[in-house]
């Protein structure tokens, strides 16, 4: 069984679509048994009622939702912790990566991974629009960041779409605390930390316009949240990614 988690905020415009085009891809790898569980986090534009009705019209789908918003991290963290497959996938509301790129991964994980992660950095990966200049290099800075504090070597931590070993992946989803925009910093550290084998594979990527970052606050955040990781759980010792 393949569970999906989709992170879910003001996204009410374009989600059945999206949801659309991730149904024959699951249905394909996985035609005994798949789910997609949607993650509401407080929306404000009709995303809960929109989730009510994809779920009424496909009992696949499955909604959960937050009263409040509390961070893409925290949305990801619930939604893993429902899902009930063997293999777990989250990937961005936007489908930035397309979906049929969980063939690979599903690939990656049947050959002994136990975590694949999509890497834009990659010369083989293929961007189809770029971030603005800033984001580029804001994400460069704050991957040699995280790979300092962490110890780990890892191209690209928030490309969004990436895919667990089920029970690993909850397990790891379980100790997590890191609510906003650096989880993806904490699953992967606790991941080496756990002993898990991890894998990067070069993505089809296309950057979508989100008027939800604002940079001088999500940085400023982003790098609190490091820093918190980095005293929670110190540098890594073992294995690197």
């Amino acid at each position: 069984m393949i569970s999906v988690v989709i992170p879910v905020y003001n996204e009410a415009g374009c989600l059945a679509a999206h949801v659309d085009a991730l149904r024959p891809v699951l249905q394909e790898l996985s035609p005994e048994g798949w789910e997609v569980v949607l993650v509401d986090d407080g929306s404000a534009d009709g995303t809960g009622a929109e989730i009510a009705r994809l779920a009424a019209a496909d009992p696949r789908v499955r909604g959960l939702a937050h009263e409040r918003n509390r961070g893409k991290g925290a949305a990801v963290r619930t939604g893993v912790l429902a899902t009930r497959g063997d293999a777990v996938l989250f990937c961005d509301a936007d489908m930035s990566t397309p979906p049929g790129t969980l063939r690979e991964f599903l690939a990656a994980l049947r050959d002994g991974s136990q975590v694949v992660i999509g890497n834009r950095k990659s010369r083989a990966a293929r961007i189809e629009r770029w971030q603005p200049p800033l984001r580029v290099w804001l994400g460069l800075g704050f991957t040699r960041l995280a790979n300092l504090l962490t110890g780990l070597r890892v191209s690209d931590y928030t490309c969004g779409f990436k895919l667990f070993a089920g029970e690993a992946g909850r397990a790891v989803f379980r100790e997590t605390q890191t609510p906003g925009w650096s989880f993806d910093v904490e699953v992967l550290a606790r991941a080496a930390r756990a002993g898990l084998l991890v894998r990067e594979i070069p993505v089809t990527w296309r950057h979508v316009d989100d008027t939800r970052v604002r940079i001088a606050r999500d940085v400023l955040r982003s790098f609190a949240e490091l820093l918190s990781i980095w005293r929670r759980l110190g540098r890594n010792r073992g294995p690197r990614p």
